[in-house]
């Protein structure tokens, strides 16, 4: 072997050595060399997040008392449409629709 650059063959000694270690460590299964776990840290807002799809999944999908209740009073003809209430309801819809 041909040592260049003008290295000290007392180094070159050392890194062997410790190659050697290293090998001989990895063979008898020394943990020190191996690489570490793979870790994932979830943000503040994430878990916030989390919490609130948790309870979103809680919730029924359907109210079955107030659809019932409309149901009857439909039928009875007593419901009647507040058409201010519903045309804000369409306007900030379309405002939220903008932000997404």
């Amino acid at each position: 072997m041909r040592i260049t650059n003008n290295l000290d063959p007392r180094q070159v000694m050392d890194v062997y050595q410790k190659s050697l270690k290293i090998e001989e460590s990895k063979k008898n299964g020394s943990p020190k060399h191996f690489p570490r776990a793979d870790s994932v840290e979830i943000s503040d807002r994430a878990q916030e997040l989390q919490l609130y799809r948790a309870h979103l999944k809680k919730l029924p999908e359907v109210r079955d008392e107030l659809v019932e209740s409309l149901k009857k009073r439909l039928a009875e003809g007593t419901y009647l449409v507040d058409r201010e209430r519903v045309a804000a309801g369409i306007m900030e819809e379309r405002r939220l629709d903008r932000h997404v």
